[in-house]
């Protein structure tokens, strides 16, 4: 069987360090791999607030490269370390979505995130015709 998946292994120029594609297109969706805080290109934890919005801007830059918006995001998975953070995560979170459109969302607590990072968030998006990478 062939496939139709097409992966996006960097965008912006920026090395890609771990192996994994930064987005999978399937033909209907983007389905964008899970974005930690960064600063100056490195994995930094911070404030949920401050890391929330890292992700986030990491995330719209992604779509963008694709020729999409947050208003394309269909499913949002959030994974946090401390549960305490989540009214500072939508804080953070609700600015990014200013129509008020707010796709489903998921939100697991876990024990823990690559380099004492707070917050993951993955998103899967909807494609248009003219999305590529």
């Amino acid at each position: 069987a062939s496939s139709c998946l097409t992966s996006m292994q960097r965008h912006n120029n920026q090395p890609h360090a771990f192996p994994f594609s930064h987005a999978v297109l399937d033909g209907q969706y983007a389905h964008l791999s899970g974005v930690l805080a960064t600063k100056d290109g490195k994995i930094t934890a911070g404030s949920a607030k401050d890391e929330t919005t890292s992700c986030m801007q990491q995330i719209v830059a992604t779509l963008a490269a694709l020729k999409l918006t947050v208003d394309d995001i269909t499913r949002v998975n959030l994974y946090i370390t401390d549960l305490k953070d989540f009214d500072e995560i939508n804080t953070a979170y609700r600015p990014f979505f200013p129509s008020g459109r707010f796709p489903a969302r998921t939100c697991v607590a876990v024990a823990s995130l690559l380099a004492g990072t707070r917050i993951e968030i993955e998103v899967t998006a909807k494609l248009h015709p003219h999305a590529k990478i």
